[in-house]
């Protein structure tokens, strides 16, 4: 188990769930750590009343699936009275919905699984306690800067070297703060990493594709010179542009996109416009939601839902457009070929369906990503267990943990570091022993 960074100062937690051996459990998790003062409520109308009387609870872990209050119900109403505790909601994978909500509602710091990893949910609790102690510190040195500056109005120069000691004291917390604000970007990060996965899960016909649309848009941003901020954006629309399709039947999904008639083939449009209704009301997110929006837009105007036509469309919107359509065309085709008889057919759709100007920044993009679909005779296929695993060795096939879940893509090139998270998955989430892989054979002498 690695060092966890506990905070320095006491640290009030309140434990809110419905079954009295989740809040034990946690409890004794959490009762060696000297800094933490635990508090436990069985219910959220229990756990209301205790933060009236306890206004400086610092961290909030609760339950999604209580009685008469659901967890995203009670962090809304726990976001009112204690606006500046960091909030954890604990879920299930299925609760994809909880999770939107409690982003949108509760402003939760972080949703973790049940069952839940220790490690992990002590990192958590760990990250998110010194954060609040953070936000409260600068807090203090906020107001402390006001009192002073009224003091420096008073008394002028005799007090000028005692307020620039303080101003150096908030510089040093400022870049306390950023470095919080950097975890904060990266657990952002994190938590669209597993909203894909989890469209991924939906729709089980195109394994990996959310995630291979957000690798090849981030390249052809890159090949086009856009800033870092439109290409995060961007890789963030890329993950998320089919998050719309989770609101569709098994049914619909199931269906090849010729064989839909017109009712189905309406409801299938509609997921553009419900997945930019599903992230619209988190301001980081509505930027990512208009392209989400129009990714099936087409350059001729042919496109859905607002028939956008040409430069009317929005830039990154056009680029998840292509990367989506070639991607889909990709899986076509034997590995072999796949990736020459995927640019082939895309060729009549440039000026058409898809932007021209988009078409070598994509084709050089392609060839980088999906590289390792070119297999020549220096490469030898062998099935190997999780412990025989070496660095240099290529994931022949996406590779998926026991529950589905996407841990590698296939091309993966294995490190030190992708090798230690298989075999710890391995023995969480087992999944079959064997995994296919490509060993470049040793050059002759």
């Amino acid at each position: 188990m690695s060092e966890i960074d506990l905070p320095e100062n006491e640290v009030k937690i309140l434990l809110v769930d419905d079954e009295v051996n989740i809040t034990k459990a946690l409890r004794r998790l959490l009762m060696d750590v000297d800094q933490y003062d635990i508090h436990i409520a069985n219910s959220g109308q229990e756990a209301l009343a205790l933060l009236a009387d306890e206004p400086n609870i610092g961290v909030i872990i609760s339950d999604q699936r209580m009685p008469e209050m659901t967890g995203v119900e009670f962090l809304k109403e726990a976001r009112a009275l204690v606006p500046d505790a960091v909030r954890i909601l604990l879920t299930g994978y299925a609760d994809i919905e909880a999770s939107i909500a409690a982003i949108n509602q509760g402003a939760v710091f972080r949703y973790l699984t049940k069952p839940w990893d220790d490690e992990t949910l002590l990192q958590a609790i760990a990250e998110a306690a010194r954060n609040y102690l953070l936000l409260a510190e600068n807090k203090r040195l906020n107001t402390l800067v006001l009192k002073q500056k009224e003091e420096l109005y008073e008394w002028n120069n005799r007090l000028k070297h005692r307020v620039l000691d303080q101003t150096s004291q908030i510089r040093a917390k400022s870049d306390e703060l950023a470095l919080g604000n950097q975890r904060l970007r990266s657990s952002f990060n994190e938590t669209i990493g597993a909203l894909a996965g989890i469209v991924e899960m939906r729709d089980r016909r195109a394994p990996g594709h959310s995630r291979n649309v957000a690798e090849l848009v981030t390249v052809i941003a890159e090949k086009l010179g856009l800033p870092d901020a439109e290409k995060n954006q961007l890789r963030s629309a890329g993950l998320l542009h089919d998050i719309g399709k989770i609101g569709m039947s098994d049914k619909l999904l199931s269906k090849l996109l010729h064989s839909l008639d017109s009712k189905e083939l309406q409801e299938y449009q509609n997921h553009v416009v419900r997945g930019q209704a599903a992230i619209d009301m988190v301001p980081a997110l509505r930027e990512i939601g208009v392209l989400i929006r129009h990714h099936h837009e087409r350059f001729d105007g042919r496109g859905f839902p607002d028939k956008l036509k040409g430069d009317a469309i929005p830039l990154g919107a056009r680029i998840i457009c292509a990367a989506d359509m070639f991607e889909r065309k990709l899986i076509q085709f034997a590995k072999s070929d796949a990736l020459s008889s995927a640019l082939k057919e895309l060729e009549c759709e440039w000026g058409k369906s898809l932007d021209s100007g988009l078409r070598i920044a994509l084709e050089e993009g392609a060839q980088e990503v999906y590289r390792h679909l070119d297999i020549s005779a220096e490469v030898l296929e062998a099935k190997v267990s999780p412990k025989e695993l070496e660095v240099g060795m290529q994931l022949g096939d996406d590779l998926y943990s026991g529950t589905g879940v996407l841990l590698l893509k296939q091309g993966t090139v294995f490190s030190e570091k992708s090798i230690e998270a298989v075999n710890r998955c391995f023995m969480i989430d087992p999944f079959e022993r064997d995994i296919r892989v490509l060993i470049k054979c040793s050059e002759p002498d």
